[in-house]
């Protein structure tokens, strides 16, 4: 009982800090805010968080967001700016999912086991491990700007 609260708590603090970022970005914040989502990734994958629950936490944000503007361009200007705010959270899930299909092709060809604790799926920390201990994979990896969807 005391793990799904201490989870809840976390993940309450997750989307305040999601909304306050995703707020920063939009407002013009640049770069700083863009790696701030980034960042946010990390710790979401870390977390063990789905990527489901990351859309979903990121289409509240959106909504909270949008209800304060009444202006028409400001809430384009939202949309546009959150998803590239978005492309860049996920990244690092992306990332993981990566290194899990390049081991698991090498375990095909009898080079490795899958992933860092025998499996890719269900196990988002080992994921994590094998990009975070790979520090130049992750940094050439990051984007600077994230590509904005239609």
């Amino acid at each position: 009982m005391k793990t799904a609260t201490r989870r809840k708590g976390k993940l309450e603090n997750f989307e305040e800090e999601y909304r306050s970022a995703l707020r920063a970005y939009a407002s013009g914040e640049g770069e700083l805010a863009l790696g701030r989502a980034y960042e946010l990734g990390r710790r979401a994958l870390e977390e063990q968080l789905s990527v489901v629950e990351l859309a979903s936490l990121h289409h509240h944000a959106i909504i909270d967001l949008v209800r304060t503007m009444e202006d028409e361009q400001q809430k384009e200007e939202l949309l546009r700016f959150s998803a590239e705010f978005l492309a860049e959270c996920v990244s690092p899930y992306e990332m993981a999912h990566r290194v899990c299909r390049a081991r698991r092709s090498g375990a095909t060809a009898g080079r490795r086991s899958p992933c860092i604790g025998g499996s890719c799926h269900g196990n988002a920390g080992g994921a994590t491990s094998s990009v975070h201990s790979n520090q130049g994979f992750v940094k050439r990896g990051r984007k600077t700007s994230a590509p904005v969807l239609p």
